[in-house]
Order: structure tokens, then C-alpha cells, then sequence
């Protein structure tokens, strides 16, 4: 019995320092590189999409607004009387 708690106490302790230690640190200027990658995948898409917008033809119709009209039973109040 003291054996195999003496195993379990060890594999307990190795396995919580294994959990503990972290990845070593990434070299100085990643995030940076890493940064002006992104930005400069996002640059090339916007400058894609506005080109695209540029050459595509714009539809624009006139928007034609058309009066509400109410009927004289639809205005009243609610009341049967009118």
C-alpha cells in the first residue's frame, strides 16, 4: 500500500510540473511582424473591395414616394356614431 501511494504521490507532483511550465517566450518582434502581417492582408482587401466598387456599375433608381391615403371610416376615433 505505501508503495503504490508513493507512485501516485510522484506521478501527481510530475504531472503538476508538467502543467505548470509554460511554452518558452516567442522571440522579441513577433507580435509586431505578426501585427503588420494582418494589417497588410486587411490593406490589400479594402483596396480590393474599393477597386470592385469602383468598376462595378451603380444601379440607382429614383425612389418614388407615394402618399398614404385614409379613408373617411379608417380616421375616425373608434366610435360607430360617425
Amino acid at each position: 500500500m505505501a508503495t503504490w501511494s508513493r507512485v501516485c504521490t510522484e506521478v501527481r507532483a510530475i504531472i503538476r510540473w508538467a502543467l505548470r511550465r509554460s511554452d518558452p517566450p516567442p522571440p522579441p518582434g513577433t507580435g509586431q511582424r505578426i501585427q503588420a502581417a494582418e494589417q497588410a492582408v486587411a490593406r490589400r482587401q479594402l483596396l480590393t473591395d474599393a477597386q470592385a466598387a469602383r468598376t462595378t456599375p451603380q444601379h440607382c433608381q429614383p425612389t418614388e414616394i407615394v402618399p398614404t391615403v385614409t379613408l373617411g371610416h379608417e380616421s375616425n376615433d373608434g366610435r360607430a356614431d360617425r
